[in-house]
């Protein structure tokens, strides 16, 4: 896929977003591009989950669903990019450090250069291959693949995230409507994201204001559990929010 395209699809997907609906050539008109190019981008869109795709009709699935790594990170990138700034003034050099299999923990790899020996351990296949080339060292766990987030789950990665201690462990959620927590779409996730909080020194929840009006089913911790969380909401929202470190978007 070229850049070109997946700014495209990205355009469409927030048009679709913010009207319910939209039609093939009303979105040809928005992208100034051919009915067929919006055809096969629609096509694309729904096989990611989406969009619904009937009848020359692009449809915003309405129930919030689990959706890749790929697709997540490119997602209200520039309050991610805010935050991960943020957040990775937290680290300091020779530390072990947890990355969750979350879009957040994938943008804080954009400032990890600047760092010096760290050790770095994820259940991310894809945060795992961003960095395998990398100037840090690369722990990897083991364990059965969650196919949507791409990530390695289940009793056996559960195992070895136990048996470590982390100086930070960065942590993500997939929403927290109405709730007193970050929740998972996946339960496997939340066990090996509530024992990477246990096993650290200091617990850091990554969070943007997109979070607020969405859930998913599992809850892994409390607000009150972390020991910082950086986000683009206004601190007030949490329950402690001297533990809320503000990013601001530029």
């Amino acid at each position: 896929m070229t850049r070109k395209s997946d700014e495209r699809r990205q355009t469409i997907f927030a048009y679709v977003k913010g009207q319910g609906t939209a039609g093939i050539q009303e979105l040809a008109e928005l992208c100034h591009v051919s009915d067929e190019t919006i055809r096969k981008d629609l096509e694309v869109l729904a096989h990611q989950g989406r969009i619904e795709k009937k009848h020359g009709i692009a449809k915003l699935i309405e129930n919030y669903n689990h959706v890749p790594l790929m697709i997540k990170r490119e997602d209200h990138l520039e309050d991610k990019i805010a935050i991960a700034s943020q957040a990775a003034t937290l680290i300091k050099d020779n530390q072990f450090i947890w990355l969750d299999a979350g879009s957040s923990a994938y943008t804080l790899l954009r400032f990890l250069n600047q760092k010096k020996h760290l050790t770095i351990a994820t259940n991310s296949i894809e945060i795992a291959a961003a960095i395998a080339n990398g100037p840090h060292k690369l722990l990897v766990v083991g364990g059965e693949l969650e196919p949507i987030g791409q990530s390695l789950v289940g009793p056996f990665a559960n195992e070895q995230v136990n048996s470590l201690h982390f100086d930070i462990a960065f942590l993500g959620s997939d929403g927290f409507k109405d709730g007193n927590g970050p929740t998972t779409f996946a339960y496997e996730e939340m066990q090996i994201k509530r024992t990477a909080l246990i096993k650290s020194n200091m617990s850091v929840l990554l969070v943007d204001d997109s979070k607020l009006f969405e859930c998913a089913p599992y809850c892994y911790a409390r607000f009150t559990e972390f020991d910082r969380i950086v986000t683009t909401i206004d601190p007030s929202v949490f329950p402690e929010p001297e533990k809320v470190i503000r990013a601001l978007p530029r």
